[in-house]
């Protein structure tokens, strides 16, 4: 520290020069530089720091070499609060400090340590300054050894202290052997009923002898005669009879000590009671007493439920036989123990449930897997066969099993499966005769009407009154209509009617049927468009989509007599898990048109029935009763759901979740991503077209249309007819062919004529749903539908815009 003291630069510091300094400072610092104890000064108004060589392994690396001229409050920032009023006292000249054992806690090494020290802060002369004193001698020695050496003394001796005081009657003896006097502590003492200050000062051993319970006074004088001749140590438990009668239990335990030549001198020991423990010992006794009889009731009661018990009991061994098995094997399956134990235990198993019973058997032999409930047919002597529920744990190399006899819960459960199927069978014959009863219905109204109006018709011609025709015409074609959209409606609740699903805006679809809507539900509601700002787009088809809102709204404005509030609501919806299950749809991502009114509301009854077909509350002549039932099967048919919820009084709501359609959304200002292709502009006449259709009413009626049109027309009865056709014919612009042909389907003729002819457009009629229109996904380009029945001027319009594209 002399030289680093030598070598530092004191003229940056406030210091100066060592030339300089005050002579007070250079005898200080001649003194702490040549000593070896600890010593540090604090110099001036800053308390510039110097410290020995003795010094510096308090300090650590977060302050040596550092600290040398620096700041006292730098150095010592963290313990300033403790040393900064005593520097403050010496350089104000109030005289000299002394700490002994101070705390300071300080880092030292990179650690938080609790440091003591003992020390001096003394003044040193300066008459410079104003109060005589230029700086603080710290005379210094660091105590923590000794402070915690101190305390952990101070600690044990509590402990010892504690532990001689804890319990009952612990205490410590010293026999002189010589003076046959025992030096004893007061516990011992009030223990075995001597006087404290006469034990303290020493008594004869035969009065503490005189407590000894006389059954335990032999055994206790062969312990110490034992310890006395061969210095083994002594360990003794006996009882001490108090003045009291009480009887408590001593133990003690001591060591002899002898002379040189081997004479007896001292026996030093220590007795404490341990009644508690004795009396806790008994009772284990009598415990283990009593678990052991138990046990042997208990082994005796197994062996006995063994024997009675009704379920089939039994051990298997490594090789697959039953080591032991009950009576119940004979009772139940006609099996003695001996058969049983004869045979392997996969003899038993019926030939159907062999493959399941292996794979059981080493899942527990090879896996440890236990069997719970498992079930199988085990074979009865006779030669029948019943099920059997096992539990078989595997251990110890083998498999403790328990059979339960389940044949008679089986034939129950089959019985009622049957009956169940019986109910479901006679529910659908039920719902088909309701179906049916409902369409005949509806039919023979719509049949009286057509054939009403063809009857007048011709007798209008034959009586030549052609002003009527104009009429009946109008009925005729009217009630045809209505069959088309009855059919329609059946296809929809069967979930087989034609779909042309595309990528939908579901909100700009609401927003252009809105006006159609209001004037649909009249002046006297109030229709309210709920939009969903950001919504997904969904795919289905729009046009069925568009007759389902105005379904819906039509119902909610017939619930509403004397008007009311309608609201038309998109959403997108999440639903996880647990909340697709209860709506009976797979997890996902949907977008939901919800249909609220605030009329009359359903009960819970009526509700339930809603999606029945032809079920309705409304009067006679008043509507079919599909119209609910249309909208859910078009919603399951499109993959997604509805649901009611309705109060009566408080109105119903109408919720359709649809799936979402992660394709290309639609364009902006259209409701669908496919928009139906222009009239064509320029003619198309000449034009070649194949029809093919085996009804020969409608294909003479469409070859009629088209010739009318201006194109050529060829017709086939059947897929391959048409097929010849194409392969003949050098020109063929368009093909129009119905789905369900006979043989080969209208699609399958399709994609045929594409391999020969791969731009060839191609119109599809149809009046029902077959799964080989669409294939797996939509229509391709080039290709379209009309669905039966159509209207001529449709089919031209339709076959037109094909051709122009």
């Amino acid at each position: 520290m002399g030289r680093l003291t030598r070598e530092h630069d004191w003229a940056a510091s406030t210091l100066g020069e060592p030339s300089a300094w005050p002579q007070g400072l250079r005898t200080a610092l001649r003194l702490l530089l040549n000593t070896g104890h600890p010593i540090y000064i604090f110099w001036g108004e800053e308390g510039l720091c110097f410290y020995n060589d003795a010094y510096r392994p308090s300090l650590g690396v977060e302050r040596h070499p550092r600290s040398l001229g620096r700041p006292a409050r730098e150095v010592w920032g963290e313990i300033w609060p403790v040393i900064g009023p005593q520097i403050e006292q010496v350089m104000a000249g109030r005289g000299a400090t002394w700490h002994e054992n101070q705390l300071i806690p300080m880092t030292r090494n990179g650690v938080r340590e609790d440091v003591y020290w003992t020390y001096s802060f003394g003044p040193i002369d300066d008459d410079r300054s104003a109060s005589g004193v230029g700086g603080v001698l710290v005379v210094c020695h660091e105590t923590t050894q000794q402070v915690e050496g101190a305390r952990r003394l101070a600690d044990s001796e509590a402990r010892l202290n504690l532990a001689l005081s804890a319990g009952r009657g612990i205490g410590t003896w010293d026999w002189d052997l010589l003076s046959n006097r025992v030096v004893s502590d007061a516990r011992f003492a009030r223990l075995y009923g001597v006087d404290p200050d006469r034990a303290k000062a020493g008594a004869p051993l035969a009065e503490f002898f005189a407590a000894m319970h006389h059954d335990d006074i032999d055994r206790v004088r062969d312990g110490i005669a034992a310890t006395l001749e061969r210095a083994v140590p002594f360990s003794e438990e006996y009882r001490l009879v108090g003045a009291d009668g009480v009887v408590r239990w001593v133990l003690a335990e001591g060591r002899l000590e002898r002379a040189a030549d081997g004479t007896p001198l001292r026996f030093q020991g220590v007795s404490y009671e341990i009644t508690d423990r004795k009396i806790a010992m008994e009772r284990l006794r009598e415990l283990n007493a009593e678990l052991e009889r138990k046990v042997i009731e208990r082994a005796l009661e197994r062996g006995r439920t063994w024997q009675v018990s009704p379920e089939l009991l039994g051990v298997i061994n490594a090789e697959g036989r039953f080591e032991t098995s009950n009576r119940a094997w004979e009772v139940t399956l006609g099996w003695s123990e001996p058969e049983v134990a004869s045979q392997v235990f996969l003899d038993f198993i019926h030939p159907d449930d062999l493959a399941r019973t292996e794979q059981a058997w080493a899942d527990a032999t090879e896996r440890g897997l236990p069997a719970l409930r498992f079930e199988n047919r085990y074979r009865c002597k006779d030669g029948a066969y019943r099920w059997l529920s096992w539990v078989a744990v595997p251990e110890g190399g083998k498999i403790y099993c328990s059979a339960r006899d389940v044949t008679v819960d089986k034939e129950r459960a089959q019985a009622l499966e049957a009956a169940e199927e019986a109910l479901r069978q006679s529910q659908k014959m039920e719902a088909v005769g309701q179906l049916t009863g409902g369409i005949a219905h509806d039919f023979n109204n719509l049949l009286a009407a057509i054939g009403g109006s063809f009857e007048v018709i011709q007798r209008s011609v034959e009586q030549g009154r052609v002003d009527r025709i104009a009429r009946f015409l109008e009925i005729g074609k009217s009630a045809v209509t209505r069959a088309a959209s009855l059919t329609h409606r059946l296809l929809a609740f069967s979930r087989q009617q034609t779909l042309d699903p595309r990528p939908t805006d579901l909100d700009r679809l609401v927003a252009g049927m809105e006006e159609l809507v209001n004037r649909s539900v009249g002046p006297g509601v109030r229709v309210e468009v709920v939009r969903c700002e950001g919504l997904w787009s969904t795919r289905v088809d729009p046009n069925q989509l568009e007759n389902v809102l105005l379904n819906l709204c039509i119902n909610a404005r017939d619930a509403m007599p004397e008007g009311g509030r309608l609201t038309i609501e998109t959403a997108n919806l999440e639903l996880d898990a647990g909340s697709a299950e209860k709506r009976d749809l797979a997890p996902g991502c949907y977008v939901t048109l919800c249909v609220t009114d605030n009329g009359t509301g359903m009960t819970a009854e009526v509700a339930a029935k809603a999606f029945d077909p032809f079920f309705t509350t409304k009067t006679i002549g008043a509507g079919t009763g599909l119209g609910l039932s249309m909208t859910y099967g078009f919603a399951r048919q499109s993959g997604g759901q509805v649901r009611i919820h309705s109060q009566p009084g408080e109105g119903t709501t109408v919720r359709v979740y649809l799936p979402r359609d992660d394709s290309k959304p639609p364009e902006a200002g259209t409701a669908c991503a496919d928009i139906a292709p222009p009239t064509p502009a320029a003619s198309t006449a000449g034009a070649v077209v194949l029809v093919v259709d085996d009804e020969e009413a409608v294909r003479l009626m469409v070859v009629d249309v088209l010739e009318q049109a201006g194109y050529t027309a060829l017709q086939a009865a059947d897929g391959r007819a048409g097929l010849q056709l194409l392969g003949s014919t050098p020109k063929v612009d368009l093909l129009v062919t119905d789905i369900g042909l006979p043989g080969m389907n209208g699609r399958q003729l399709a994609d045929a004529a594409r391999v020969v002819r791969p731009q060839l457009r191609v119109l599809f009629i149809t009046g029902f749903a077959e799964n080989a229109v669409m294939g797996d996904g939509g229509l391709e380009p080039g290709m379209s539908l009309l669905t039966k029945p159509f209207a001529m001027d449709d089919l031209a319009r339709r076959v037109g815009q094909m051709l122009a594209t």
